[in-house]
């Protein structure tokens, strides 16, 4: 099992000397998840329906939802390498800043479903939705991930339209979403 470690820290560009209590006692007790997450990371990793930078800057947005800094600094470094520059890292994450702001002010609307909250304006500023760096689709699919990540139905209802209007298919939406999820899990065994 710790070829498995070893490797799967290497295919998230983390340094062979990670350590956490959980990853160590994955390790120590042999169990058999830990080749599960190293496949699923692998595997939407090698999306056929995104660039592997474009898999990177997604997952760098999902764990920056997360909170997640050691992985975080790890694809950073991995997504350089593939070509994402200082700019396209920045929007990624500053999405996900974006959209945690959205999605629990839309999700508020949406649960409580009271007029005098639907029709008072948000005032919360989001210029970076006006011409993103990622291009208008890659933004929208990073938006829909993290919406999706934090449960904000109205979002995801609203951005998966979008990234759809915007020519995607739902093969690549499907792809952003399993994305989403592997490393939202990911997070709980490769945390801080």
């Amino acid at each position: 099992m710790e070829d498995t470690k070893i490797d799967l820290l290497k295919d998230l560009s983390l340094p062979e000397n990670f350590y956490n209590d959980t990853l160590a006692l994955l390790v120590k007790t042999e169990y058999k998840y830990l080749r599960d997450l190293r496949m699923n990371i692998k595997s939407v990793l090698e999306s056929s329906h995104f660039s592997p930078k474009e898999t990177h800057l997604l997952a760098i947005a999902v764990v920056s939802n997360n909170g997640q800094q050691a992985l975080l600094n790890g694809l950073k470094n991995k997504a350089t390498a593939l070509g994402a520059s200082d700019a396209e890292i920045a929007e990624a994450i500053s999405c996900a800043s974006l959209l945690s702001a959205n999605n629990v002010f839309y999700r508020f609307r949406h649960y409580v479903a009271k007029d005098a909250y639907n029709t008072a304006p948000a005032r919360l500023r989001m210029n970076i939705m006006m011409s993103p760096v990622l291009g208008k689709e890659f933004f929208e699919m990073i938006s829909l991930a993290v919406s999706a990540v934090n449960g904000c139905e109205m979002c995801v209802r609203s951005h998966e339209q979008s990234v759809l209007d915007a020519g995607a298919t739902e093969a690549r939406v499907w792809d952003a979403i399993r994305l989403a999820s592997v490393f939202t899990s990911a997070g709980k065994i490769l945390h801080d």
